[in-house]
């Protein structure tokens, strides 16, 4: 089951709109958009800089927006959402 950590008005938002657009199945960890929750031990056991979004996807840790955005279309998706390099709209996906 993927997780993701996610605080509000930051870039897992991202994330969550694009689980909920693939129809993917997850978990929520909705932390608070503060120092004492993004600094604590447990977080930065996840993420050593504390910082948001951060997914679990079994024994795969993964962070920052971009990269998760990759690896979900890559592992969990049929290729939905993502032109091929040959597109023009390739370099806007990007």
């Amino acid at each position: 089951m993927l997780k993701l950590h996610h605080a509000p008005n930051s870039r897992a938002g991202r994330i969550l709109w694009l689980l909920e657009e693939l129809g993917l199945p997850y978990e929520l960890n909705r932390m608070d958009f503060h120092p004492r929750a993004l600094k604590s031990d447990e977080h930065r056991a996840r993420h050593p800089l504390g910082r948001v979004p951060v997914l679990d996807d079994g024994a795969v840790t993964i962070y920052e927006s971009g990269a998760i955005v990759e690896y979900l279309i890559a592992r969990h998706s049929d290729g939905a959402l993502k032109p091929s390099p040959s597109s023009p709209l390739f370099p806007e996906y990007l």
